[in-house]
């Protein structure tokens, strides 16, 4: 009689093993890039909100009745849209209820934002950049840095809302044109 022995595998075959090595590498090529990525695009939601935060003040500045102001709180790491409220005869400014600060993530420092008025640097943490209703408003530059990465936002004293350049790249600010001195008066818009 012969007994056959019941012979178990403790060992994975090469084919086995070539499988698993792929379905690791297909893994790791989806998690690594979320995983790496995460400041950067936090980093490009920072500019954006931001950005949304220096239109708010554009729009403020021209259609309320009270002053405005752009601040960075450097105490709390955000920066701010104020308004200039009154209350019972005392002014004061506080941030606009239509504009949440925003608040720059814990990896940033406080180098890492500067604010430019008419092209000077401009410390805000004490009092804000501030407009009244009726004066012309200047030119605000807010820069955003991070390791390699600079971003501007350029709110022009004309403009309606900023531009913003992301390293290098975006859109050119326009300049008013005054058609008349061109010669270009009666052309249709």
């Amino acid at each position: 009689m012969h007994h056959r022995t019941n012979s178990q595998r403790y060992a994975f075959t090469l084919l086995e093993m070539i499988v698993v090595i792929i379905v690791l590498g297909i893994l790791s090529s989806m998690i690594i890039p979320r995983l790496t990525g995460t400041r950067g695009r936090e980093f490009n939601l920072t500019v954006d909100r931001v950005a949304d935060v220096v239109l708010m003040f554009a729009h403020r500045v021209s259609t309320s009745n009270k002053p405005s102001g752009l601040r960075f709180n450097t105490e709390a790491m955000q920066f701010e849209l104020l308004q200039k409220f009154e209350l019972e005869g005392e002014r004061f400014w506080d941030i606009d209820p239509l504009a949440q600060p925003v608040v720059l993530p814990v990896w940033l420092d406080q180098e890492s934002l500067a604010i430019f008025v008419n092209g000077e640097l401009t410390d805000t943490s004490h009092w804000p950049i501030t407009t009244t209703p009726g004066e012309t408003r200047p030119l605000v530059e807010v820069i955003l840095h991070w390791e390699d990465q600079n971003a501007v936002i350029k709110l022009a004293s004309h403009a309606i809302g900023p531009t913003i350049w992301v390293d290098g790249s975006g859109v050119a600010l326009l300049e008013p044109i005054d058609l008349d001195a061109e010669g270009r008066g009666r052309e249709e818009w």
